[in-house]
């Protein structure tokens, strides 16, 4: 995945923090934001070469913290994107990604996952691009992590 992708999940937990601090209320706290950002950033195609690829993602954050404590987090994003190859070739990109975060107030213990999908699809002969990525962490009580995966997954297709 891109930095941007990086940037975007580090939003995402900065954000989750904030919403999650209102969580001693009596009632039920909630946190909506829905954006676009402007993406832009070089990947590299099926025939190694460098795709310079921008667009717009849709950004969309929901939180909510409990009076207990407990907090939830999920977050979407939609990339809608297009690139062009050094030697003219043009591409169509899309890509999602969705993840959660549930924890108590205190962070421990807490459940991360996220998905991504992102398909580079040439518009002319050339192999298209899929990447697929799966973050999962989990920490239990004791504030030890146990279960980490990371999955990423390079396929071109025909």
């Amino acid at each position: 995945m891109s930095r941007t992708f990086a940037r975007l999940l580090v939003l995402f937990a900065a954000t989750a923090g904030l919403a999650f601090q209102g969580a001693a209320a009596p009632q039920a706290a909630t946190f909506t934001d829905n954006t676009t950002v402007p993406i832009e950033f070089v990947a590299t195609s099926c025939t190694g070469e460098p795709v310079v690829i921008s667009g717009e993602s849709h950004v969309l954050f929901h939180a909510t913290g409990t009076p207990s404590g407990h907090g939830t987090a999920t977050f979407h994003i939609n990339f809608q994107l297009s690139g062009v190859s050094a030697s003219g070739t043009r591409y169509v990109v899309n890509e999602t990604v969705n993840s959660t975060e549930t924890r108590d107030e205190d962070f421990i213990p807490s459940t991360f996952t996220s998905v991504g999908h992102l398909n580079v699809i040439s518009e002319g002969g050339t192999e298209n691009l899929a990447v697929r990525t799966i973050i999962h962490t989990t920490i239990n009580a004791n504030g030890e992590i146990t279960s980490t995966t990371f999955e990423f997954m390079v396929e071109c297709r025909g």
